[in-house]
């Protein structure tokens, strides 16, 4: 499997988001690490008038691929992943995030889906029931979700040995 193959079989979600930087900063992380594919659900506000204008820009001067949907069902419904990730602070997480546990389910042939909530606290009870929640095991306080999404992209690359 090629390193390109990683890029296209992980999809990273950003959700319920408000803010015009947080979209832009989240799409230069995925598009910079490699990843073919963000979807941004549920934004309201700057964040969905400018945001996801400037994501979808983005995506398309460099050959990528940009959803806005409008829940997380959505996602759900039009991918089917094998697998979700909720990406948590740490406390609430119901287990520790495992790149070689995703790199697994990819090498199955499985697509896996990434979500990082874009507001403080972050995702829902009710959103959590849509995957595993998890954080980042050697992160001792919340990155937010640009960071815990640059950390966690990082550590799939590295384990899939993209990173040189």
């Amino acid at each position: 499997m090629e390193v390109s193959s990683l890029g296209s079989s992980v999809l990273v979600v950003l959700h319920n988001v408000l803010s015009i930087q947080r979209v832009v900063e989240m799409a230069k992380v995925v598009y910079g690490m490699g990843f073919t594919t963000f979807i941004v659900s549920k934004a309201a506000g700057a964040a969905a008038q400018t945001g996801v204008p400037e994501a979808q820009k983005m995506a398309l001067k460099r050959g990528k691929n940009f959803l806005y949907l409008s829940d997380l069902p959505d996602v759900m419904e039009l991918f089917s992943p094998k697998s979700v990730y909720l990406f948590v602070p740490k406390g609430y997480g119901k287990g520790l995030f495992s790149p070689e546990e995703v790199i697994d389910e990819i090498s199955r042939g499985h697509r896996v889906v990434l979500i990082f909530g874009g507001l403080d606290p972050g995702l829902s009870k009710k959103e959590l029931e849509l995957g595993k929640a998890v954080c980042l095991p050697y992160v001792d306080s919340d990155l937010g979700p640009i960071g815990n999404a640059a950390v966690a992209l990082y550590e799939l690359k590295k384990y899939y040995g993209g990173v040189k």
